[in-house]
């Protein structure tokens, strides 16, 4: 089907292509977003951020929805916040991931429901808390923490630091994946972001391939093949622009913006 269709869902990656990397999403992206769900559309926010994160695009948008948070780790309905499903990481799971990440130049953060633990501050809870600056940030030791509510494990370091070490990484656990330059994450097996839109596609009887789907990284990579019509913002990295349907403008540029609001026009065309 072409981008112009009038599709079932619209599912939006956050960092690089709503918002900036690392930071929260402009007033512009938020009113698109209201006239797109004025038209009718259901929107779906799919992200590697935490849950408070992608709670605060739908709210700010004034609209209701969904959002996938954590890389796939938890479900909501907003508003209103009802936990549709949280994948809880196995404690053996962390562990191996902590000690995966034990590496020169990699810092180690704990994704939990509404916080993060991280082990000190500095230019990785820096980068780490502007993307996610709904939640507040625990600085503790990794391995006293609390982990009954640990969502995702998340690897920050410099972009040579990371390019170094992660293929060792992915070698020891080929569930980690690179979502940008200067991180790399893996949720609970089984809950990845392909694998929560497809329960949640499941348990609200929606089809994937009756949705129109927009990401730029690693953690998309997987779960824009199975929607009808997928779109990469020109910033995407060159693997995402290989496998979409459509490329469009930069994020920086407002491209993505200008396709939200050209598929509200598109549905109200259709409407009228």
């Amino acid at each position: 089907m072409a981008r112009n269709a009038v599709w079932d869902g619209y599912i939006f990656d956050l960092d690089g292509t709503l918002t900036p990397a690392g930071a929260d999403a402009d007033s512009d992206v938020l009113e698109a977003l209201h006239r797109l769900h004025s038209s009718g559309a259901s929107i779906i926010i799919a992200t590697g951020r935490t849950l408070n994160a992608g709670v605060a695009v739908l709210d700010g948008a004034g609209v209701p929805g969904f959002v996938i948070a954590s890389n796939g780790g938890i479900i909501t309905r907003e508003p209103g916040g009802e936990i549709l499903r949280r994948s809880v990481m196995p404690d053996k799971m962390i562990a191996e991931l902590v000690q995966i990440g034990r590496r020169p130049g990699i810092e180690i953060a704990l994704f939990r429901t509404h916080d993060l633990v991280m082990e000190r501050p500095g230019r990785a809870a820096d980068h780490t808390r502007n993307g996610n600056s709904q939640v507040p940030i625990s600085f503790e030791p990794i391995d006293e923490a609390d982990w009954s509510d640990v969502l995702k494990v998340m690897y920050w370091a410099e972009p040579d630091t990371m390019a170094e070490h992660l293929p060792h990484m992915t070698a020891l656990q080929p569930g980690i994946v690179q979502s940008m330059e200067t991180v790399a994450e893996m949720s609970t097996p089984g809950a990845a972001k392909e694998d929560a839109l497809e329960w949640l596609a499941g348990s609200l009887r929606f089809n994937l391939r009756r949705c129109l789907g927009i990401g730029d990284s690693g953690n998309d990579l997987a779960w824009l093949p199975l929607v009808g019509h997928s779109v990469a913002p020109d910033n995407a990295t060159s693997e995402i622009k290989a496998a979409v349907d459509e490329v469009i403008g930069s994020q920086e540029s407002g491209a993505v913006v200008r396709y939200i609001d050209e598929l509200a026009r598109e549905r109200n065309r259709a409407a009228s």
